[in-house]
């Protein structure tokens, strides 16, 4: 009996943990979307603030959850780098500004997902 007390409250302690990370994990990913919405109105300079800022941010959630393998995490992030380095004129820009910041913002929504983080629904 002791030793399934013992499992629910390290199983409560793990739920917990996990709650408490995707909490970080959507208010980093909330940051980075104010970020790219930011691209649009900013010179190349601040455009680049913002770009090291994302991949800082980036990092941290990699940090965070570096023993847990989150499914698509490296796709989404490619998507979501490459359309900010085309931005900030780091790669040849293939577009309208406007759209390239659509495309970052749907990368951000993709990592947000249920396919990636799960941090979408509104009860975390």
């Amino acid at each position: 009996m002791q030793e399934f007390i013992i499992s629910r409250r390290i199983l409560y302690i793990q739920l917990g943990r996990k709650r408490e990370l995707q909490m970080i994990v959507k208010n980093a990913l909330e940051q980075i979307e104010v970020l790219v919405r930011n691209l649009k109105k900013e010179n190349n300079t601040e455009r680049l603030l913002c770009y090291s800022a994302v991949i800082t941010i980036l990092n941290r959630i990699e940090d965070i959850t570096k023993e847990e393998r989150i499914p698509n995490y490296v796709i989404y992030k490619k998507d979501l780098l490459e359309n900010c380095e085309k931005i900030c004129e780091l790669e040849d820009n293939i577009g309208d500004v406007g759209q390239l910041i659509g495309k970052a913002l749907v990368a951000i929504r993709n990592l947000k997902s249920y396919q990636c983080f799960n941090v979408d629904n509104h009860h975390i």
